[in-house]
């Protein structure tokens, strides 16, 4: 899957309210251990979990859950109230439907609507009359459509299918936005913001962990979604690190921390957490990729020598450890499995 990203400036328009009430950015960064740095380029572009976790300090920052902009503060708790009715709900139908509900409640409005329409099943979102303070930001409500698929699909045990996402926006970023998460075709300059699901879905069942504080795992359910259509998709993120490690590798390419995460377009903070959240870490990426290269490098002739050279061994020694614990034999032992190899180095 793609490394989904926000652009910092729509990121910061997203918060100004905020920042004019007193939230800092400078301590945000600080207390999500990202770089002090982060926000300072307009252009820059956030690994969309940063930006996640940046919105949440900001609205825990001012204790208000609609980031300032609208003229209705929501005040701390909205959230979970919204998203703790769909305990009661037992189809992916009644928990849309619930959604739109509590959602019109803390508003004050109608704006949230659940309705069918031909073979669809759609969450729709009209904000022509909401109360905002200056004016509409489409992102805002696109995390909020975020989250709500991503929580159902959470609730359901499978990435939902989207028919059809519909948004105001003007134009969509040249790069690869947050919306396609959602993995569906995209309808700009609309009336309404609008999720599309096939009807078909409509009674899929919810399943329910009692225990669980659903609004406090929002961002839990986004990254079990990622999992979820990395799955389907036979892709995960730690295949792409590691194929990225590979290729620089070969390329004799000085592979580290910071490399990686640059290529990934993140800061490293976010790599090791992102690596973390797969039970992973750079040391061990780099150690498998080590033992494949290794392998590859004997296989084709290359003396034990070289290859722990061309690995960024300091030693032959030091590497010839390595090669053992991953592979319980030494080298030279490997290397007599293919007859038709120079022993130059055994």
């Amino acid at each position: 899957m793609s490394n989904f990203r926000i652009a910092a400036e729509d990121l910061l328009e997203l918060m100004a309210k905020t920042i004019e009430a007193g939230a800092s950015v400078a301590d945000i960064l600080k207390q999500l251990k990202l770089p002090s740095d982060l926000l300072d380029n307009s252009n820059r572009l956030i690994d969309m979990g940063d930006a996640w976790r940046i919105m949440l300090a900001s609205q825990n920052a001012v204790h208000e859950e609609s980031h300032l902009i609208s003229s209705r503060p929501l005040r701390r708790g909205s959230t979970r109230l919204v998203f703790s009715s769909l305990q009661q709900c037992e189809t992916l139908e009644q928990g849309l439907q619930s959604l739109a509900d509590n959602y019109n409640i803390i508003h004050g409005g109608s704006f949230n609507i659940v309705c069918k329409r031909g073979r669809s099943l759609s969450y729709c979102v009209d904000d022509s009359e909401f109360h905002y303070q200056t004016q509409a930001i489409p992102l805002a409500i696109e995390f909020a459509l975020i989250s709500i698929h991503c929580t159902l699909s959470y609730l359901c045990k499978t990435p939902l299918k989207l028919k059809r996402v519909c948004s105001k926006r003007l134009l969509l970023p040249e790069h690869d936005h947050h919306l396609n998460i959602f993995q569906a075709p995209l309808k700009l300059q609309q009336k309404q913001y609008e999720l599309a699901y096939d009807i078909e879905q409509a009674k899929l069942p919810l399943q329910h962990d009692f225990k669980e504080d659903i609004a406090a795992n929002l961002y839990s359910h986004y990254l079990y979604f990622l999992a979820l259509t990395e799955s389907k998709a036979e892709f995960n993120f730690l295949q792409l690190c590691q194929e990225k490690i590979q290729q620089a590798s070969a390329k004799q390419v000085l592979v580290n921390q910071e490399w990686i995460a640059s290529e990934l377009s993140m800061s490293v903070a976010t790599l090791r957490r992102r690596l973390s959240e797969y039970g992973s870490s750079f040391r061990q990426l780099l150690d498998n990729c080590n033992s494949d290269l290794a392998c590859q490098y004997l296989e084709s002739g290359l003396a034990i020598s070289d290859t722990a050279t061309r690995l960024g061994y300091s030693d032959e020694r030091s590497f010839k450890r390595a090669f053992k614990r991953w592979h319980n034999v030494s080298p030279a032992t490997y290397i007599k499995q293919f007859p038709q190899l120079k022993q130059e180095d055994v």
